[in-house]
């Protein structure tokens, strides 16, 4: 099974600002942006599947007006941390989430471990349906998730890994 997990476009939304699952709109040129993601990737595919968030519907529905949406490929939830400026966030609260992020959750949000495991339910699923090459557009937690459990990087290290806006990640499964 082949997987092409793309991220979303860079949104029109303030630098610094926390977004994780709030629906954030995307710049004028969006069009033309998929356009260039749409050229580089395989013609023929299986299936698409998006997160639900506008940012990575509006680019699966550029790819094919058939498309599944999962919210379990949503970005990781950062609960009260949502919209706001990383700046603004308590330094002690902040402090005391990244002593553990993978096991504590920011107030009301997610763990990086939740997020690894509804993702990787979701793949089991997906797993399940014997589709041979599919297109999957989500975000860099999700895309993060995958160099996981695909390519065997510790989940302490996956937040180094560089995930661009716009970025194609292929991934092979036996």
């Amino acid at each position: 099974m082949e997987l092409y997990l793309i991220r979303h476009i860079k949104p029109d939304f303030p630098e610094g600002t926390n977004y994780g699952q709030t629906d954030v709109p995307l710049p004028a040129d969006y069009p033309m942006q998929h356009r260039g993601i749409i050229r580089l990737l395989p013609r023929e595919y299986d299936v698409v599947y998006s997160s639900p968030l506008t940012r990575c519907r509006l680019l699966a529905q550029a790819i094919t007006p058939i498309y599944i949406t999962d919210e379990r490929l949503m970005e990781l939830h950062f609960g009260d941390w949502e919209g706001r400026k990383w700046d603004d966030i308590p330094r002690d609260e902040l402090d005391t989430w990244m002593t553990d992020y993978i096991h504590l959750a920011p107030p009301n949000g997610e763990s990086l471990q939740v997020l690894v495991d509804r993702f990787a339910a979701c793949i089991r699923d997906i797993q399940a349906t014997q589709h041979q090459r599919i297109i999957i557009i989500t975000h860099a937690g999700i895309i993060r998730s995958a160099m996981h459990l695909f390519n065997n990087i510790p989940l302490h290290q996956i937040m180094m890994e560089k995930v661009e806006y716009g970025g194609i990640y292929t991934f092979n499964l036996k």
